[in-house]
């Protein structure tokens, strides 16, 4: 699977639509709507460009989000822009981060069991380690959601394509306290959960783990790699700039 001139081109996107993590910290100090904006428009979040007074528009958390999404559904099409014919199937697993629900409406183990085939024929270990960390950790939202909602142990949901052992799993459960010392002992020791995380919270620990791959795919030059990860490096920035939004709304209010 030679992917050498998409791989060429998405490095010379990236530099224009990837924010560095230093302007994202600036952000983050600056705590400035108006800031915020400069840098979006900077790097191309083009839903921003059709507000006729973005400073007013932004304020509404609606429409923030919704450029915040726009802007991860063209990444999308982009990808499946580069992707070989063969491997398109990339782009409706990816759609699982735009609207997880859809998925679990229906049968969702189905759906990992159909994709976990599909990683294993694609024959590459990083893209596996990949597949192995999301059903991981969608395990782990399963049993504090389970939890959460006083479900029983038989009405306990497993996924059983990841690196989490089922038998252990449930054997613990519903202990929040036994998962995080069976996760210390893990793929996953510096995750620590709790009954009710915060989205922010449970996305810092399932991020950290991911930006070790996405690191991993930037030494790839001629294989699909690179173009896999791009989709969760803008998943990251993203989350990251939705998580910022907030802080500054809380301090505009005060």
């Amino acid at each position: 699977m030679n992917y050498t001139f998409q791989v060429a081109y998405l490095n010379t996107i990236k530099q224009k639509k990837l924010i560095p993590k230093n302007v994202i910290q600036e952000i983050e100090n600056n705590k400035n709507f108006t800031y915020l904006i400069s840098v979006l428009k900077e790097y191309k979040y083009n839903k921003i460009f059709s507000f006729t007074t973005s400073e007013i528009a932004i304020i509404k958390p609606t429409n923030f989000e919704d450029v915040l999404q726009t802007e991860l559904k063209e990444s999308l099409e982009l990808i499946d822009s580069l992707l070989l014919p063969k491997h398109k199937w990339f782009t409706n697993f990816f759609l699982f981060f735009l609207n997880p629900a859809e998925v679990y409406s229906t049968n969702f183990v189905s759906f990992f069991e159909h994709y976990n085939k599909l990683f294993n024929q694609l024959g590459s270990t990083l893209c596996k380690k990949l597949f192995t960390l999301i059903v991981d950790f969608e395990n782990i939202k399963l049993f504090l959601s389970y939890t959460t909602i006083q479900k029983s142990l038989q009405e306990l949901v497993f996924i059983p394509y990841g690196s989490i052992d089922e038998k252990k799993f449930r054997q613990i459960f519903p202990s929040v306290e036994n998962l995080n010392k069976y996760l210390y002992y893990s793929l996953y020791p510096k995750t620590k959960v709790s009954v009710q995380p915060q989205d922010e919270n449970f996305n810092y620990y399932f991020n950290y783990y991911l930006e070790e791959l996405v690191w991993q795919s930037k030494f790839f030059y001629f294989t699909i790699e690179p173009i896999i990860f791009y989709f969760f490096e803008k998943l990251v920035e993203i989350q990251e700039l939705k998580r910022i939004y907030y802080i500054i709304k809380e301090v505009k209010a005060v």
